[in-house]
C-alpha cells in the first residue's frame, strides 16, 4: 500500500472514497463544489492497488485567534472506507499529516469531528463549542421593539454577498475561531441545491446596515394551522441595535411556528432579550477542534488578557518536537529549562487555545496539573477571551 497525495486527476476517486465512508454517494452536485475549493497538494490518500481507500486534505484558511489572526490548516474529508478501517491506516494518515504540516509551516490544525473519540489521540483538543437554538413562536419575541434607523433589505442570499462580506469581514476579526472567506468561500457557504434542502425554500438573506442573517424557511400546515419553521445558517451582528433588528424580523415571520439555528455562538444572547426567556431550547455540543502543531509559535501569536508570565509544560505523544516547556511572559513564548509551574497535554492546550475553554476547568477536570501555587489562576485569567470561541461553517 502507498500513502501520498491525490492528484487532481485524481479527484473524483478521492471524494467517491471520502463519502463512502460517510455513507453517502458521490453526486455531480459534491462534484462541481468541492472542485471550487480543492487544494489537491494538501490530500493525503492511501492507496491499494491503486484504488484510494482512505483520505484527508486541509484548506488554507486564516482562523481569529485572541487578539490577532493566524494562517491554519482546516483538516477535512478524513476518512477510510469500510472495507480498510482496523488497520492502523487513519493513525497512519493523521500522523504523516502533522508531519506535512510542520514542513509546510502551519502552526495550527483545526477540523470538525464526526465522532468524539477519535482526534483526541492525535492532540486535537475542543476549542470551541457551538449551540443548537430553537425558539417556539409566538411566546418567542422581543422584549423591546427595536429601532428601525434604515430599511430592511431582503431577497436571495446568493444577491447581497457583498454587504455580507464587509459585515463578516469586521466581525470575524472579533471573535476568536472564525475563518476568512477568501475566492470561493462565500461561494461554498451559501451552497443551496434543493436535494439538500429537506422541504425549505431557496435560501435568502436579510440585511441592515452592521449585520447580516442567512436562513430559510420550510413551509409546513399542521392540523392546528400553520407550521412552518425558520431555519437560521448564519447571523453576524457587528452592533446590539443590528443584532435586536435581525431577531426581530427573523421572530416575526407570519405561518411559522419554530425558528432553529444548529450553529449558533454559545455565548448569542437571544434568550436575554426575549419577554419569556424559557421560549427559547439551547443544546450545547463541541464544534470546532484545535491542534498546535508548533506550541511555540502558536502561543506567541495570540494575545492574552493579562500577563501570566509562566511555564508551562507540555506533554505531546505525536508531534514529539513539541515536548518541552515553555514560558509565556509579556515578551511572548519561548523554550526554556526552567522548572514548570503548570504541566498538561498538547491536546488540552488547544482546547484552551482560543480563550473558550478555561485552564481552571481543565484542571478541575484532572487534565492540568498545578506544579507552583498561584500559577493556574494566572495563566487561566491570561488565557480566558472576551468572547466565547465561535466557528459558524463547518468544513
Amino acid at each position: 500500500m502507498e500513502l501520498r497525495a491525490a492528484t487532481r486527476e485524481e479527484f473524483d476517486d478521492f471524494s467517491r472514497a471520502a463519502l463512502w465512508a460517510f455513507h453517502r454517494e458521490f453526486t455531480d452536485t459534491d462534484r462541481k463544489r468541492y472542485e471550487r475549493i480543492d487544494e489537491p497538494e494538501r490530500s493525503l490518500a492511501w492507496f491499494d492497488d491503486g484504488r484510494i481507500v482512505a483520505t484527508t486534505s486541509a484548506f488554507t484558511r486564516e482562523l481569529t485567534v485572541p487578539g490577532a489572526a493566524v494562517a491554519c490548516a482546516a483538516v477535512t474529508a478524513v476518512a477510510v472506507v469500510p472495507t480498510h478501517r482496523r488497520r492502523g491506516l487513519l493513525t497512519a494518515m493523521m500522523r504523516r499529516q502533522l508531519d506535512d504540516l510542520r514542513e509546510r509551516g502551519d502552526a495550527v490544525a483545526i477540523l470538525w469531528a464526526s465522532e468524539g473519540t477519535i482526534y483526541g489521540r492525535f492532540g486535537y483538543g475542543i476549542g470551541a463549542r457551538a449551540a443548537r437554538l430553537v425558539a417556539r413562536r409566538p411566546a418567542a419575541r422581543l422584549a423591546a421593539a427595536p429601532a428601525a434607523s434604515e430599511p430592511l433589505r431582503a431577497g436571495r442570499a446568493g444577491e447581497h454577498v457583498e454587504a455580507m462580506r464587509a459585515v463578516h469581514d469586521a466581525v470575524r476579526l472579533l471573535r476568536p475561531g472564525m475563518l476568512d472567506r477568501p475566492g470561493p468561500w462565500w461561494e461554498d457557504r451559501l451552497h443551496d441545491p434543493e436535494s439538500e434542502r429537506d422541504g425549505a425554500q431557496p435560501l435568502q438573506a436579510v440585511i441592515v446596515d452592521d449585520g447580516y442573517a442567512v436562513y430559510a424557511v420550510r413551509p409546513e400546515f399542521g392540523e392546528d394551522g400553520p407550521a412552518g419553521e425558520v431555519r437560521v445558517r448564519e447571523l453576524v451582528a457587528a452592533t446590539p441595535a443590528a443584532h435586536a433588528r435581525l431577531w426581530a424580523f427573523l421572530l416575526d415571520q407570519d405561518l411559522t411556528r419554530t425558528i432553529t439555528w444548529e450553529l449558533a455562538p454559545v455565548d448569542e444572547p437571544l434568550w436575554l432579550t426575549l419577554t419569556d426567556p424559557r421560549s427559547l431550547r439551547t443544546t450545547v455540543t463541541d464544534s470546532l477542534w484545535v491542534r498546535l502543531v508548533d506550541v511555540a509559535t502558536a502561543l506567541g501569536a495570540r494575545r492574552y488578557a493579562s500577563s501570566a508570565d509562566v511555564v508551562i509544560e507540555v506533554a505531546d505523544g505525536v508531534c514529539t518536537w513539541n515536548a518541552g516547556r515553555y514560558r509565556l511572559s509579556g515578551g511572548g513564548c519561548e523554550r526554556i529549562e526552567a522548572a514548570a509551574d503548570l504541566a498538561l497535554d498538547v491536546a488540552d492546550l488547544g482546547a484552551a487555545y482560543l480563550g473558550g475553554t478555561t485552564l481552571r476547568s481543565l484542571a478541575a477536570a484532572g487534565r492540568v496539573r498545578e506544579l507552583t501555587p498561584g500559577a493556574l489562576a494566572r495563566a487561566s485569567a491570561a488565557f480566558r477571551g472576551e468572547v466565547e470561541p465561535w466557528c459558524p461553517e463547518t468544513f
